[in-house]
């Protein structure tokens, strides 16, 4: 796994820097999006990094990858908006600062999905074309830590099982709204396939902004 971790990175790079040695007789060739539906499937890569918190507190968060799903409206050859939906799950320890100041260290899993709505702008109207892309969304992220709540036992009517009965605990959330900016390329296959590459940086509107790199590839179906 750590291997894919280290691999992914260099495919983007890949991917971005391949529209710069690229044949310019394959560049050349027209194909028309617009006014096409486009299904895609994204693989984020989100390296690890350093999120700072109050009082000195901070959490390490590893690297991961996360998946989604989205759709496009190519409003013409060069202009494109779309909808994702992707979620990822990361492990991270935390060093706490206790109230006598003594600091330890705490691990533990973070859980995040994202719904965003993005503006594409494609800058050649050919098959192989470098894009940017700005987009405003919702981050939820759920931290798995217990909230102090206790425990709330659900029950419920099972048809394999009968009459269930299952406790969870409540944990720490929270709703945050996200803008990202993201530049890549995106080379068409054929008239039903693609395949983009970029390089995104996602800022989260909590009490102090907060960034995030993430490297992503997604596989777009032409509907």
């Amino acid at each position: 796994m750590k291997l894919i971790f280290r691999m992914f990175p260099v495919v983007a790079v890949g991917v971005l820097m391949g529209g710069l040695v690229f044949p310019s007789s394959v560049k050349a060739q027209g194909t028309s999006r617009a006014g096409s539906l486009e299904f895609f499937l994204p693989v984020i890569y989100s390296p690890s990094t350093t999120v700072g918190g109050q009082g000195g507190s901070s959490a390490d968060l590893s690297s991961d990858l996360g998946l989604g799903f989205g759709f496009g409206y190519n409003v013409n050859n060069h202009f494109q908006v779309n909808g994702i939906f992707n979620w990822s799950t990361r492990s991270y320890t935390a060093n706490i600062v206790q109230d006598n100041g003594v600091t330890r260290k705490d691990n533990g899993t973070l859980d995040t999905s994202t719904l965003a709505f993005n503006a594409v702008y494609y800058l050649m109207a050919s098959n192989f074309t470098p894009f940017v892309s700005a987009g405003i969304g919702s981050v939820f992220v759920d931290s798995n830590i217990p909230s102090g709540q206790g425990s709330t036992t659900a029950c419920w009517y099972d048809p394999f099982y009968g009459y269930v009965c299952n406790g969870y605990t409540s944990t720490k959330t929270y709703t945050a709204v996200s803008y990202t900016g993201g530049v890549g390329v995106r080379w068409e296959m054929s008239r039903q396939f693609a395949v983009q590459g970029s390089y995104n940086k996602l800022w989260l509107d909590v009490n102090s902004s907060k960034d995030f790199d993430g490297w992503r590839l997604d596989f777009v179906f032409r509907m």
